[in-house]
């Protein structure tokens, strides 16, 4: 199958899953209400590592501005997203393996190893998350509450994301 039919396909299974399942989840207990599962960054996460810088901030924009279709969102999420794209390559040099990254490289569990993978998704998805809850709550003076809803949202997430490359085992 064609690479790009590939990515335009696991592009559309994190959508239909985001909107259609995780997207009416509501992890909330009374006042609790700091856990939110943002599954979607996974598809910039999964794109091979040799690709052009600029079109992953596309990709990112583009992406970003469909969630904040479906979340009617003021571009909240398509900023976090393309800020991620943005800090991947220097994410991507400080965790480089000792011998660099093959022509091919793509970050999946079955290419580069569990720890790399793991390290990879978890700086990236923080970054995201942070970014994406800063902007939601637009001043520091909820400073607290942005830490919080970072914090647990990025741990449940990555455990979604995580369990996901269990379970599909992307090779590309």
């Amino acid at each position: 199958m064609n690479i790009i039919l590939r990515h335009f396909l696991r592009l559309l299974l994190i959508f239909l899953f985001q909107f259609l399942l995780l997207k009416q989840i509501d992890l909330s207990f009374q006042n609790f209400n700091y856990i939110h599962i943002l599954v979607y960054p996974l598809f910039i996460l999964l794109l091979p590592l040799n690709l052009s810088k600029y079109l992953y901030l596309v990709l990112a924009f583009i992406v970003g501005l469909i969630v904040d279709i479906f979340y009617h969102s003021p571009g909240v999420h398509a900023a976090a997203l393309v800020l991620m794209a943005f800090v991947q390559p220097i994410i991507l040099k400080v965790i480089e393996p000792r011998e660099g990254y093959s022509k091919d490289s793509s970050p999946t569990m079955h290419k580069m190893g569990l720890s790399w993978l793991f390290i990879y998704t978890s700086l990236s998805l923080f970054i995201h998350h942070f970014v994406y809850f800063s902007i939601e709550a637009f001043s520091f003076i909820y400073f607290f509450e942005i830490i919080l809803r970072t914090i647990f949202s990025f741990i449940v997430s990555l455990i979604v994301i995580m369990l996901s490359h269990f379970i599909f085992r992307p090779k590309i």
